[in-house]
């Protein structure tokens, strides 16, 4: 195993872009999972990776999480609804190789016979939100701590002093929280979803999925 200082974690479409360049803005080497230079590749001090979530020694994109450990984890969140919509949306619909990682990884993602006969979008956006409640639970047990995407800049300054690190809020403030590349693979106009479309589709699922979002702070 090799030792790193930091992995950030969680569901896809949580906002890792932009978290790598906000560590890089505070003087870590952190690259991203997707393939576009300089990522795609184990960076000096760490990684953003929403696939090193598991141990999983072949990925799609980037390192397999068998490979590595490190000094400190941050399980990174954004608000269901959105990450739901757009895992459906672009990952489950668009990318079949991350879809069948999270099936491989993650049982309780897999649907049901029955499941399979809703339409298309029913379908994903199902899909997603088991996606979104079991595979945070798995970022969750394995990090130190739990950070909103949405409130990043203001967690960090108790971040850094939990990891040794020199705090520059000049440096954070300069980078736009609008960092994603979903532009490079999804045209049309962005899914959006309600609460009820998911009660509508699993009732149990619904509460679930909404309370663990309560319990993360939305």
């Amino acid at each position: 195993m090799i030792r790193k200082e930091l992995l950030i974690t969680g569901c896809g479409r949580s906002g890792t872009l932009y978290a790598t360049e906000v560590w890089r803005s505070l003087g870590l080497d952190i690259r991203h999972e997707r393939p576009v230079p300089p990522n795609g590749v184990m960076g000096n001090d760490g990684m953003a990776s929403w696939y090193m979530t598991v141990d999983d020694p072949d990925p799609p994109f980037g390192p397999g999480g068998d490979q590595y450990s490190f000094n400190y984890i941050i399980h990174q969140v954004r608000h269901p609804l959105k990450v739901i919509a757009s895992v459906a949306q672009f990952i489950l619909r668009m990318d079949p190789k991350s879809r069948a990682y999270i099936e491989r990884n993650c049982v309780e993602v897999r649907l049901t016979e029955q499941q399979r006969q809703l339409d298309d979008v029913a379908r994903l956006i199902l899909q997603a939100a088991l996606y979104w409640y079991y595979w945070n639970q798995l970022a969750e047990v394995k990090a130190n701590a739990t950070v909103q995407v949405e409130t990043l800049p203001q967690a960090l300054p108790d971040l850094c002093q939990q990891m040794g690190l020199k705090y520059c809020s000049d440096s954070v403030e300069n980078i736009p929280n609008t960092i994603n590349r979903r532009q490079d693979y999804v045209r049309e106009t962005p899914w959006v979803i309600s609460w009820e479309h998911i009660r509508q589709l699993d009732e149990k699922l619904y509460t679930q999925v909404l309370e663990q979002a309560k319990r993360y702070g939305y």
